[in-house]
């Protein structure tokens, strides 16, 4: 265990400011500015999509099963499926112009109907016969919750999907599940990764289990297939990662960081209007750097083009917006 680490499960005395999740530590590493508006400036801006909602019935449902094997019970398959099925029927209505198109990021065009139905039909069972095949892997961990001190003034805190003990091979297998509609290859995954090495940290400490006896595995329902990552060298390989990134959030570096994803964002003003809850346009002026140009280029303006009264203008958006939700 790295020196840095203090071993501590559930840390007391820390403030809101000091606790970190994953995703709030991996905000600031794609963009300080965005890190800023929303853990700083405290503009929330709620973001919904027909991929994100159809995972988290995913991870449900997976949840379900799990815990029924794990107590050694019997499995209701019929209760999960139709849980499955009305959620989709929500799905379908709230995304009625997305749901049952073909979605091609795929290796096979499939839309969300057919990624539903072959889900229920094949997909659902997979853990149970992983299970039966494996019989020296345990279930030990179901959304496992975790709270431990990184330093004197940082602490992780988050959820694990599912965690196995191979009584075999005394390896702690630590999963992820994805509704990735295909495999990625490990460049892809690479600023993900940090995510496995904080989930390691956490599981040192839960588990009492080394770093060398740990295996991190993407498991993808939709491609019936898990992608396994040797988990022995992440904390190592990230943890100077971890340090550079609190040693900005500390110094209250907060570059904004264009990039093409930027249109997506919904502090940029010229993001797309749908994905906004709340429509806080203009609260990130550097958004503006970037626009899109047809169905898939990307021109890069080579000058700014916000506003001549930046800061000013930027103070009265913050204050009408935080107005607008209270």
């Amino acid at each position: 265990m790295s020196e840095l680490f203090i071993k501590t499960l559930n840390p007391k005395g820390y403030t809101k400011d000091q606790k970190y999740s994953y995703s709030k530590i991996s905000l600031y590493e794609k963009c300080g500015f965005k890190y800023k508006t929303q853990y700083v400036d405290g503009i929330w801006v709620k973001s919904e999509s027909l991929a994100a909602d159809f995972g988290t019935a995913i991870h449900n449902a997976e949840e379900d099963i799990a815990k029924a094997i794990q107590a050694n019970n019997f499995i209701d398959y019929v209760t999960i499926k139709n849980k499955f099925i009305l959620k989709n029927k929500e799905l379908e209505h709230k995304y009625a112009s997305e749901y049952n198109v073909l979605d091609a990021k795929g290796d096979v065009p499939r839309t969300y109907k057919d990624k539903r139905n072959e889900y229920l039909e094949k997909y659902v069972y997979r853990l149970e016969k992983f299970t039966k095949d494996n019989p020296t892997y345990k279930i030990v961990g179901i959304e496992q919750p975790f709270d431990f001190s990184y330093d004197e003034t940082h602490y992780f805190n988050g959820k694990i999907d599912r965690i196995f003990y191979d009584e075999a091979t005394k390896k702690l297998i630590i999963q992820d599940i994805k509704s990735w509609p295909k495999e990625k290859d490990l460049k892809e995954l690479e600023s993900d990764l940090l995510q496995f090495a904080i989930y390691m940290m956490a599981c040192e400490l839960i588990y009492g289990i080394d770093r060398k006896d740990m295996i991190c595995e993407y498991d993808l329902p939709l491609c019936n297939t898990t992608f396994r990552i040797e988990g022995k060298s992440l904390i190592e390989e990230y943890e100077p990662v971890i340090i550079e990134l609190f040693a900005g959030i500390d110094n209250k570096d907060f570059k904004p960081n264009p990039s093409a994803l930027c249109y997506w964002c919904p502090f940029n003003p010229i993001a797309n209007p749908k994905i906004l809850t709340e429509k806080p346009n203009g609260v990130c002026p550097y958004a503006s750097t970037w626009q899109k140009k047809g169905d898939a280029v990307w021109k890069t303006l080579t000058k700014y083009q916000g506003t001549e009264n930046e800061a000013l203008d930027r103070k009265i958006i913050i204050e009408q917006f935080k107005q607008l939700v209270k």
